[in-house]
């Protein structure tokens, strides 16, 4: 088959298209910092653990029947069944999983959900393509990088406008990764960026839906369909980024980057994936710093002396998770919970923990919880630097006119204060156990924090699987 190319590279500097992908599929892992290298494995090792976790849950095995119904393959394994599924359905059930419980990393600058699309994408295309762990470790890396790079560009824009940059970015982000394993052409990439521009789509809208879920599978199933299109020599545009007519950034911030803004600029030489911030805390990052402060608060005073508990919030940020009040200090869901500050607080001040058994496995309407939430209001905070960080503060007003406060300029899995690797493990083994054994799951852990030694992802897979392990 041959292809006509939209322009002559020869005569043109190369496009930001083409950059990302030249950066994808020439990435040495010994170019890669190590520290950065450390990030990625510990990062994947921490969103398969949360994609075994959800997929103990319903929306898992919805995913998976809707999975099944899209045609037959075996190209790749959905974590949590080891199903065998067409690559881009794996990558559609994977995704999912890892963003199901909102219990993913995030990269703080970017307002972005960095890993679960990256995963998924790079775990189906390597088992399609027979990958080694070395080469799906620097997909992986890839996929993180670029996606963080796009999303700061547009951030905080994307959210301002009704936008996820998860979904957004993160088809690009999982392109780039999946195309690299596929063994795609410079051109073929780039190509294939390009027609991620109409395939990148996610909005943020409130209810009860599972929608916002869907953003990290949908971009990795995405992703893949315009690698093979791309590869196939599918003509994509090359200028989707700076395109000052139809182009992503033009059509969903309303403006096209500088050129010292653009998301390749120093690509390769500054790592932006070292933004990238773990949850300790099952619920929107935008609260854990509040939960970092209840904790500390919690036992300095009696809760049945509590007059009014005071949370300053980031002004753009009470819509998404302190309105409506109502539904905020009496979630009916467990969805609607995990994005409520004043919930989440209380359960912090109540409990003494916020884990998933606080939102899954126990009562939402817990009276001594609902009371504490019922007293906490969310107010302006005029001194957040929201979106650099994810500032949160709590203020008790007891009733003998004492005020007792704590403030946390940055949670606790940030970089600032990072989450320890005891605690990284931790958070896994209680995640996927939900789903496999032990013994399966210590052996899981060893082998993704050592992948780069696996000759093929087979093993790391099965044990994914609980009826394998």
């Amino acid at each position: 088959m041959t292809a006509t190319t939209p322009h002559s590279p020869a005569q043109a500097a190369p496009t930001e298209s083409e950059k990302i992908a030249e950066f994808a599929l020439a990435l040495r892992l010994e170019d890669v910092p190590a520290d950065v290298l450390a990030l990625a494995k510990e990062h994947l090792l921490d969103v398969i653990g949360i994609a075994l976790a959800s997929s103990r849950f319903d929306i898992g095995a919805s995913v998976l029947e809707a999975a099944r119904e899209l045609g037959q393959g075996t190209d790749a394994t959905a974590i949590g069944s080891g199903a065998r599924l067409p690559a881009a359905s794996a990558a559609l059930v994977n995704g999912v999983l890892a963003h199901a419980l909102d219990f993913d990393d995030t990269h703080i600058g970017a307002i972005y959900h960095a890993s679960a699309q990256a995963m998924a994408a790079t775990m189906a295309a390597g088992q399609a393509h027979r990958a080694s762990g070395a080469e799906v470790l620097a997909a992986f890396v890839a996929a993180l990088e670029i996606g963080c790079r796009l999303a700061t560009v547009g951030a905080p824009d994307f959210h301002n406008r009704g936008f996820h940059p998860t979904a957004l970015c993160g088809t690009f982000a999982a392109a780039a990764g999946a195309g690299r394993l596929g063994k795609a052409t410079p051109q073929a990439l780039a190509w294939s960026l390009g027609l991620c521009g109409s395939m990148a789509s996610g909005i943020l809208i409130g209810g009860n839906s599972w929608l916002k879920r869907l953003h990290p599978g949908w971009s990795a199933h995405s992703a893949l369909t315009a690698v093979a299109l791309g590869r196939a020599g599918f003509l994509g545009p090359n200028t989707v980024f700076e395109a000052t007519k139809g182009g992503f950034y033009q059509t969903h911030i309303q403006r096209v980057p500088a050129p010292e803004a653009l998301p390749t600029r120093g690509l390769g030489a500054e790592w932006q994936a070292r933004g990238i911030a773990l949850k300790p805390y099952p619920c929107c990052h935008f609260i854990h710093a509040f939960v970092d402060a209840a904790l500390e608060l919690r036992g300095q005073f009696a809760l049945e002396d509590v007059e009014r508990i005071e949370c300053p919030l980031t002004p753009d940020l009470h819509k998404m998770v302190a309105e409506p009040r109502e539904a905020c200090i009496r979630p009916t869901i467990p969805y609607r919970a995990l994005f409520s500050v004043q919930y989440v607080v209380a359960l912090a001040l109540v409990r003494g923990r916020v884990d998933l058994a606080a939102f899954h496995d126990e009562p939402l309407d817990a009276p001594e919880v609902l009371a504490v939430a019922a007293r906490t209001f969310c107010v302006p905070d005029p001194a957040s630097d929201f979106p650099r960080r994810f500032p949160g503060e709590v203020v008790v007003h007891l009733k003998d006119g004492r005020v007792v406060r704590c403030r946390k300029a940055a949670s606790l899995g940030t970089p600032d204060v990072p989450l320890s690797s005891e605690a990284l493990k931790a958070k896994f083994m209680t995640n996927a156990t939900r789903a496999i054994s032990e013994a399966a799951a210590r052996e899981l852990m060893e082998r993704v924090l050592d992948l780069e030694a696996a000759a093929s992802l087979d093993r790391i897979m099965a044990l994914c699987s609980p009826e394998q392990a």
